[in-house]
């Protein structure tokens, strides 16, 4: 799959693209590299384990589901919201 991102500044007004992809998980990593939580208080926010933190963190998870990004994200303080693509409607 695809990802684009157009900036990676939470708090903003930015908008990033969330897919199964390499973009999604340089976008998790570099927020928890930069978080001001333990991993273990994090992983207990996420309502995940803080094994499931340090391995995406380091890199020894390489594609982590998108629902355990959300879950880190939204833990992270970013706002996840979903949209239906145009003309997909069903």
């Amino acid at each position: 799959m695809n990802s684009t991102i157009i900036k990676l500044l939470p708090g903003s007004r930015s908008i990033v693209q969330l897919l199964d992809s390499s973009a999604s998980m340089s976008l998790i990593q570099r927020e928890l590299l930069k978080a001001k939580l333990s991993y273990t208080a994090l992983a207990k926010a996420a309502g995940v384990a803080s094994s499931t933190v340090s391995n995406i963190a380091t890199g020894t998870t390489r594609r982590p589901q998108l629902e355990t990004v959300i879950k880190l994200l939204g833990a992270l303080g970013w706002v996840i919201t979903a949209q239906r693509k145009p003309g997909d409607e069903k």
